[in-house]
């Protein structure tokens, strides 16, 4: 199980004493399949940290259950006053689906 939460994000605290940063970083299944294995690492890290970036280039699948989650992390943000950003890329596939049903509003702000 550790194996697949590495694949799947990596935690990576600023090493500046003086910043109260993450970025977070996504790749390979964002999926129902594996939100499980890692949503509870990203959540720690969203409420630990003032200065959040998501981030992600090798994804190969995400489904909708991942961005619920993202969602949530906005939502999240919003209301604790913390500064997300998001710069999440994917698959020229995903990328057709949610340009398609919007949701790509939801990744890329």
């Amino acid at each position: 199980m550790m194996k697949a939460k590495r694949k799947n994000v990596q935690i990576k605290p600023s090493g500046k004493n003086t910043e109260n940063s993450v970025n977070i970083i996504l790749g390979n299944e964002l999926t129902v399949y594996t939100i499980e294995d890692i949503k509870d690492d990203i959540i720690e890290a969203v409420k630990k940290y003032d200065k959040i970036e998501i981030s992600g280039d090798n994804i190969k699948n995400m489904d909708l259950t991942f961005i619920q989650l993202i969602k949530s992390i906005q939502k999240t943000a919003e209301i604790t006053g913390k500064l997300l950003t998001l710069n999440i890329d994917i698959n020229t596939e995903n990328k057709i689906l949610f340009d398609n049903t919007d949701v790509i509003r939801i990744i890329k702000k």
